[in-house]
C-alpha cells in the first residue's frame, strides 16, 4: 500500500514537468492520473494474489510434515501383572473368579501383555498402505513359569490399503484390510468382557459411505483347535466360515453375520473310556462310554450397538448393546467363532443378551463406570445324550439324557466409582453382584449368587499418550451356590478375603 501512495504521488508531480512540452487540460491530467492509479491497482492485485499462493504452499507443507509424522513406525502396547495373597488358604496364590459378572479390579489374578507395531507407506499418488503386528502373551495367574503357560502368541498380522486409485463414489475412501484380525473388538472395560469380537483371518472392505455413514464388509476363516475332532482321521481343528456385514450411522452400529462349520457334521458319535473305573466284566477291555453331539453346523448373528455422548442424560458416555444368535455363534461366547464354548452349541442352540452400560460423571472429582449385562441361552451344549460307564465298568445299555448345560440365564451389575485426589492418586471401589444359574438335560439345575467388594488407592503417571497405574487392593468375594439333582437340594458358600497389588500400563 506504501508503494502505491508513493507512485502515485510522483506521478502526480511529474504531470506538471511533462505540461511544459505540451498544455495538458485538467481533464486529461484526471484522466491520465487515473489511468496510472489502475495500472498500481492492478499490481496491488497481483501481490495478494502472490501472497495467497505462497500461504496454500505453506499450508501443503505442514500437510506433508503431518503426513510423514503418520508415516512413522507406531509402537502401543498393553501389559500387567502383580502379585496376590489368599488369606483364607494360607496366603496361596489364587485365579480370577467370574471377573466377567462381578468386576476385573482386585479380582484380576493374571499376567498379560500385547505389543502392536504398525507403519505406514505413502506414495506420491497419495495411496497407501499400513502393516500391523500385534503380538501377545497371557498366564493365567501371577506366577514366573515360562515355556507353554507364558508363551507369546502371534495375535495379528493384517495389511491395510487406502486411497485406492480405481474406487469411486461410494468406495471413494474405502480401505481394504487383509490377513490375521481381531475384526470389530468391543471391551466392556470394567469386566474386561469382549461383547464383539471375531478374531481370525480374512479379507474386508472398511469405510464404505452409504448414505450419511460407513459399511464393513469382511469374509473370515478360524481353525480353532477341537480335541473331539482329533481323534477322528488325524483332524486337528475345526474349519469355521464367518460372513460379517456392519454399518455404523453415527454412534448407532448394527452387525449381522453368518457362520458355517466345515467339520461338525463328522462328529455325531463321540467314544471315551474311564481310567478309574475297572475293564468291562464281560469283556475284559477296557470301559467305553459313548456321547452324542449334535453340533450346529451354522448360525446366524445379529447385533446393535449404540454409544452415546451421555449416560441416559446424565454426563458421560454409554457403552449399550443388544446382541441375537443362534446355532454355531449362540453360546455363552455370543457372536464369537473362536470359543470352545461355540463349537460345541446344539444346531437349535439360541442366546440373547443386553448390555447396558458407561461412565458417568457424579462431581468435579468423582466418575463412575457402570455395566449391566444379562444373557439368556437354551440348548448350547450339543452333547445331549450320554451312555455312561457303570461303577462295575459296563456301559449302560441305553442313552441317557446328559447332565451337561442346557440352559443358561445370567445377570450382572458392577459400579466403580473413582475419586480423584489429585493428579497423580485416585481413590477406587469396585462392587459386583451377580446370579448365573443352570439346567442340565437331565434336569439337574445350580444356581450361583456371586458377588465382590474391592478397593484401594491407585497411583497412575500420565505422559503424552501413555499412562502407568500402580493399585493396592483389599478384596471380599464369595460364591453361595444352591443344586439341585434328583429331587435333592445342597447348598454350600465359599467366601475369601484376598489383598495385593496390580501394575498396569498401556501407550
Amino acid at each position: 500500500m506504501k508503494k502505491f501512495l508513493l507512485v502515485s504521488l510522483l506521478c502526480a508531480l511529474a504531470i506538471p514537468t511533462l505540461a511544459e512540452d505540451r498544455e495538458l487540460t485538467l481533464e486529461e491530467r484526471i484522466e491520465k492520473l487515473e489511468q496510472i492509479i489502475a495500472e498500481q491497482n492492478k499490481e496491488l492485485k497481483k501481490q495478494k494474489l502472490d501472497i495467497k499462493k505462497n500461504e496454500k504452499k505453506l499450508s501443503l507443507a505442514t500437510q506433508e510434515k503431518t503426513k510423514n509424522q503418520d508415516d512413522e513406525l507406531q509402537f502401543h502396547g498393553y501389559l500387567r501383572t502383580g502379585a496376590e495373597g489368599n488369606m483364607k488358604h494360607g496366603n496361596k496364590n489364587s485365579y480370577s473368579k467370574n471377573k466377567e459378572y462381578v468386576g476385573r479390579w482386585g479380582n484380576e489374578y493374571d499376567t498379560n501383555f500385547n505389543i502392536n507395531l504398525s507403519k505406514k507407506f505413502t506414495q506420491s499418488n497419495g495411496a497407501w498402505t499400513k502393516l500391523a503386528v500385534q503380538l501377545e502373551s497371557w498366564s493365567d495367574n501371577y506366577d514366573n513359569s515360562v515355556g507353554d503357560s507364558s508363551k507369546i502368541d502371534l495375535t495379528q498380522l493384517y495389511v491395510e490399503m487406502g486411497n485406492v486409485p480405481m474406487f469411486t463414489g461410494a468406495f471413494k475412501d474405502a480401505v481394504i484390510v487383509a490377513g490375521k484380525k481381531k475384526w470389530d473388538d468391543q471391551q466392556v472395560e470394567v469386566l474386561d468382557y469382549y461383547y464383539q469380537e471375531v478374531a481370525g483371518t480374512g479379507l474386508g472392505i472398511e469405510k464404505i459411505k452409504l448414505w450419511n455413514g460407513s459399511l464393513n464388509l469382511a469374509y473370515i476363516s478360524n481353525d480353532f483347535k477341537d480335541g473331539e475332532l482329533s481323534n477322528i482321521e488325524g483332524e486337528k481343528a475345526e474349519d469355521i466360515r464367518a460372513y460379517k456385514a456392519k454399518y455404523t450411522y453415527g454412534n448407532i452400529s448394527g452387525e449381522v453375520m453368518y457362520a458355517h462349520a466345515m467339520d461338525n457334521d463328522r462328529i455325531g458319535t463321540i467314544s471315551y473310556t474311564d481310567p478309574s473305573k475297572p475293564n468291562n466284566p464281560d469283556t475284559g477291555r477296557e470301559n467305553i462310554g459313548y456321547t452324542k453331539r449334535d453340533a450346529a453346523d451354522d448360525g446366524f448373528y445379529a447385533g446393535l450397538y449404540y454409544q452415546p455422548d451421555n449416560f441416559f442424560g446424565f454426563e458421560g458416555k454409554g457403552q449399550h448393546y443388544l446382541q441375537y444368535a443362534t446355532g454355531l455363534l449362540a453360546g455363552e461366547g455370543i457372536g464369537k467363532i473362536d470359543t470352545d464354548f461355540n463349537k460345541r452349541a446344539a444346531n437349535d442352540a439360541v442366546t440373547y443378551q443386553l448390555g447396558l452400560g458407561g461412565t458417568v460423571r457424579l462431581g468435579d472429582r468423582t466418575h463412575m463406570l457402570v455395566s449391566y449385562r444379562g444373557l439368556r441361552a437354551q440348548d448350547i451344549e450339543a452333547r445331549k445324550e450320554e451312555r455312561y460307564i457303570w461303577v462295575n465298568g459296563q456301559t449302560a445299555p441305553s442313552y441317557e439324557k446328559s447332565w451337561r448345560v442346557n440352559k443358561l440365564e445370567t445377570d450382572a451389575l458392577v459400579l466403580r466409582p473413582i475419586y480423584y485426589i489429585n493428579q497423580n492418586l485416585d481413590l477406587w471401589l469396585e462392587a459386583g453382584i451377580a446370579r448365573k444359574d443352570t439346567e442340565a438335560y437331565n434336569g439337574t439345575t445350580e444356581d450361583h449368587l456371586l458377588y465382590k467388594i474391592s478397593a484401594g488407592p491407585q497411583l497412575k503417571y500420565y505422559v503424552g499418550n501413555a499412562e502407568t497405574s500402580l493399585r493396592l487392593f483389599v478384596t471380599y468375594i464369595g460364591d453361595k451356590t444352591e443344586r439341585r439333582e434328583n429331587g435333592v437340594t445342597t447348598k454350600s458358600t465359599v467366601e475369601d478375603v484376598l489383598t495385593g497389588f496390580q501394575v498396569s500400563a498401556w501407550w
